[in-house]
C-alpha cells in the first residue's frame, strides 16, 4: 500500500532563523525516493504558493496544503480554498494598526503588506532570512486572502493582541519572533490533511507526519504517524508524539531510514 507523508517547510526541512536557507542533500534524496516507491509526499505549509521558492518546488512533491490549511491541491488539481470575510480583515487592521504592527496577508499567488516601510516588518522577514521581494503593498479590494501574518517590534503587547483578535480569527505564534500566522477560525492543517487522506482512500495507518510548530499540531493529530524533529516547540511534546533528530541533523531523512520507508543514501 501507498503511503502519504505529509511534511512541514520551516522549521523541519529548513530553519532560516538558524542559517539553513537551502533544503540539504538527504532531504533531497529522502523525497526522490518516496516519489520512487510510489508514495506521496504533501508540504504542508504557513506559506502561500507565492512564497514557495525555487527550492522548494524543486522537490516536485505530489500535492500542498498551503495557508495553514485554507488551501489545498494534489496532482495540480485543487481540493479546496478557504477566505477571509470582510470583517475579519477589518479586525485585523485596525487592532494591529492600534499596537504599531504590520500586517501580511497572501492570497494564493500574491502577497501584500500595509506598509513595505514598516520597521517591525523589516525586522520579521530579516528574521526568517526572507527577502522583502514579491510583497506589494495594499490589496485593498480583494476577496480572495487565505492568511495572513502579523508581528510587532515590542512583544510586550502581544497578549493583548491575542485577547483583541481571539473573537475574530485564530493566531499561531512564531516560536522565534514576535509574530503570528493569522488563521481563518477554525481552519488549520489538519483540514487538509483529512481531506487529501479522504480523498486517496487510504488508511489512516499509511499516513505520516512531520512538524516542528504549534500551526502542526492538529496536522500531527490527525494522522497515523505523527513525528516531530527536536528542534520543536515545547508545546509540541506531551503528546507521545514519535520524535526525531533536529532539523539541522537531517531529522526527516533519518526517521525514515531507520523506519525502513527509504534506503540509506
Amino acid at each position: 500500500m501507498n503511503k502519504v507523508i505529509f511534511c512541514d517547510i520551516d522549521g523541519t526541512i529548513l530553519d532560516g532563523s538558524r542559517g539553513m536557507m537551502e533544503v540539504s542533500d538527504k532531504t533531497r534524496y529522502a523525497m526522490k525516493q518516496l516519489k520512487d516507491n510510489g508514495d506521496h509526499v504533501v508540504i504542508a505549509s504557513g506559506r502561500c504558493k507565492g512564497l514557495l521558492d525555487p527550492k522548494i518546488l524543486s522537490l516536485d512533491p505530489s500535492g500542498y496544503i498551503l495557508c495553514n490549511g485554507a488551501y489545498a491541491e494534489f496532482m495540480g488539481k485543487e481540493i479546496y480554498s478557504l477566505y477571509f470575510t470582510r470583517q475579519q480583515l477589518s479586525a485585523i487592521k485596525r487592532i494591529v494598526s492600534k499596537y504599531n504592527g504590520f500586517v501580511i496577508f497572501e492570497a494564493l499567488d500574491e502577497m501584500y503588506v500595509d506598509s513595505l516601510q514598516s520597521e517591525s516588518f523589516k525586522a520579521f522577514m530579516k528574521g526568517w532570512g526572507s527577502s522583502l521581494d514579491g510583497f506589494k503593498e495594499g490589496g485593498e479590494g480583494r476577496s480572495d486572502f487565505l492568511i495572513g501574518m502579523i508581528g510587532f517590534l515590542d512583544r510586550s503587547v502581544m497578549k493583548d493582541v491575542e485577547e483583541e483578535l481571539s473573537e475574530y480569527v485564530d493566531l499561531a505564534a512564531h516560536k522565534q519572533f514576535n509574530s503570528y500566522d493569522v488563521n481563518i477560525k477554525g481552519v488549520n492543517k489538519a483540514i487538509g490533511t483529512k481531506r487529501i487522506i479522504k480523498y486517496l482512500d487510504i488508511p489512516l495507518e499509511d499516513t505520516y507526519c512531520f512538524g516542528d510548530a504549534i500551526n502542526d499540531l492538529e496536522m500531527l493529530q490527525s494522522v497515523g504517524h505523527p513525528v516531530i524533529v527536536a528542534n520543536c516547540a515545547d508545546e509540541l511534546r506531551g503528546y507521545g508524539f514519535e520524535e526525531t533528530d533536529d532539523v539541522l541533523d537531517d531529522g526527516f531523512y533519518n526517521y525514515l531510514v531507520s523506519h525502513k520507508l527509504i534506503k540509506a543514501l
